[in-house]
């Protein structure tokens, strides 16, 4: 079967987005809001440091941070059910690079997205060192450089520099004139995909979409991936008993299957480490199956109230009308919406939460019964051991 006719027959597509957002947490929002149907996110200037926590929602996150500096820092979210693995977190004079594996129906894919600052150059090693990875690659990435010849208004300085790894071959670029920032009367082409063959045949559907936030900036650029993606085996959501859990059992099992995993081997590679972690999580999923009884009881969320509904509804009808508009007003509508919702459910919960208080009579909390076991589990916390094994 020819590659043209692979493209052809596959019915299945993976969406990305790529973006330069100039702080991801400003923009953590929105992005859940406008984007969350697509499968891999690529995102420029995440402004994070190694030790801020950040997530998106249905999402795994790869990141590689700029520590001791400002701005910068790059970070691929892949959607949960796929599978996927990192290959390479690396920043080569000044050169940002986060890289993930994941699997299709027609192999393995890389993807990286990359960040280069304007005052810095392309650093030919970063792209072959993806390419040496996996020659089946796609790159995504704010390179600063503009290329007259492949769509951008003139070229610049990085521009040629990006001339030349086209030059050598094993990549190629998608070739349109879809401008990628905006700033005042200001356009130009700077964000770019790159990608291997076959890879870059299986691209289409290239659009922008409006900045992020209020004012003009960098654009989103969005496409399809003409390829499936292997998902990940569902797993089925469990609730146990843990009151009628024989814990004794739990140790004893759980220990006999931790005995068996080798801890002088030496652990260095990301596979490495993922299997090593499967075998952690295979080992405490068999001891709890075992000790732990199910619960037939469903897991429920609080209730919500009329109001509370009502100002849902009314975040889907902003939302979808922004969506349709792409109009400011419409776009500071959805958000005002949005807050007011998070505000009433806020609300919800404190009334749940006090509905619970108040069922608690004054006599049973105040019990020297109750304090007792508080302080008995305290003070069992406190002594507790960090030999390594479980006691």
């Amino acid at each position: 079967m020819t590659v043209i006719s692979m493209i052809l027959s596959t019915k299945e597509l993976i969406k990305i987005m790529h973006c330069n957002v100039t702080s991801i947490k400003k923009h953590k929002e929105e992005i859940c809001a406008r984007f969350n149907q697509f499968d891999i996110l690529s995102i420029n200037e995440t402004n994070l440091k190694p030790h801020n926590l950040f997530s998106l929602p249905g999402y795994k996150i790869f990141r590689n941070d700029r520590p001791d500096r400002q701005g910068g820092g790059v970070l691929l979210a892949i959607r949960n059910n796929i599978i996927c693995h990192e290959k390479l977190n690396r920043t080569i004079e000044n050169n940002e690079g986060i890289a993930v594996q994941i699997e299709t129906p027609l192999g393995h894919l890389l993807i990286a997205s990359i960040y280069i600052p304007p005052n810095v150059r392309i650093h030919h090693e970063l792209l072959q060192q993806i390419y040496n990875l996996n020659n089946n690659c796609l790159i995504l990435g704010d390179l600063n450089a503009s290329l007259q010849s492949m769509g951008s208004r003139r070229t610049n300085v990085k521009g040629r520099q990006l001339q030349q790894v086209l030059d050598e071959g094993y990549l190629q670029c998608i070739d349109n004139d879809l401008t990628t920032y905006a700033r005042n009367n200001y356009e130009e082409k700077i964000d770019w995909i790159l990608a291997s063959q076959p890879t870059i045949l299986f691209i289409d559907n290239v659009e922008t979409e409006a900045p992020l936030g209020l004012k003009e900036d960098h654009k989103p650029l969005t496409f399809n991936l003409n390829m499936a993606a292997d998902n990940k085996p569902s797993s089925p959501r469990l609730s146990f008993n843990f009151k009628s859990a024989n814990w004794q059992l739990y140790r004893k099992t759980l220990n006999e299957l931790l005995s068996n995993i080798d801890r002088t081997k030496t652990i260095t590679t990301v596979e490495e480490i993922e299997s090593y972690a499967t075998t952690l999580t295979e080992c405490i999923s068999s001891a709890t199956k075992l000790s732990i009884p199910p619960t037939k009881d469903r897991l429920t969320n609080f209730p919500i109230s009329t109001t509370t509904k009502n100002l849902i509804d009314r975040k889907h009808r902003a939302y979808r009308r922004w969506r349709k508009t792409m109009n400011e007003n419409d776009k500071k509508e959805y958000y005002k919406s949005k807050e007011l919702l998070t505000n009433a459910l806020r609300n919800n919960r404190i009334e749940k939460m006090n509905q619970i208080m108040s069922s608690l009579s004054g006599s049973k909390m105040c019990s020297d019964k109750v304090w007792g076991t508080v302080r008995k589990f305290h003070n069992k916390r406190t002594k507790q051991s960090h030999s390594g094994d479980l006691i």
